[in-house]
């Protein structure tokens, strides 16, 4: 059985999945999500998390290895989501597969089209924490 990788989260990213995770709309979908996050979650403060590991606000270039295609993504939470900007939900399944992953590990995940992919964590471009840039 895989190992599932360990997302390091801060309390107050905590509490801000909580809250968007109950919107009553929502919450269907997103509160198990939620639960999956927290049961691989490590609840650490900002300043202990390695730099090499996506968190919710990181800037990460991802490479499809099939088809060589490389893009740029940063994983936000959802009103800051806009897939045409590169701005990935944090509870869409891309946006899910990335937190916790590490610079150099392969994600997978399936589209909401149906698309099964796997794709490389080719450089973290920007995470919060290593910026000192934990207020938002």
């Amino acid at each position: 059985m895989k190992k599932k990788k360990i997302c390091y989260l801060t309390e107050l990213e905590v509490a801000r999945l909580t809250k968007f995770a109950a919107e009553p709309a929502l919450a269907h979908q997103r509160q198990p999500l939620l639960d999956e996050l927290l049961e691989h979650a490590a609840i650490v403060d900002a300043h202990e998390i390695a730099r090499n590991v996506v968190t919710i606000g990181s800037q990460v270039v991802l490479l499809d290895e099939q088809t060589g295609e490389s893009m740029t993504w940063t994983v936000v939470y959802p009103p800051q989501a806009d897939v045409a900007h590169g701005r990935l939900n944090v509870f869409s399944p891309a946006g899910h597969a990335l937190l916790g992953a590490k610079r150099g590990e392969h994600i997978h995940f399936t589209t909401p089209g149906g698309v099964q992919k796997a794709m490389k964590v080719d450089k973290i471009l920007y995470q919060p924490e290593a910026a000192n840039d934990t207020s938002s």
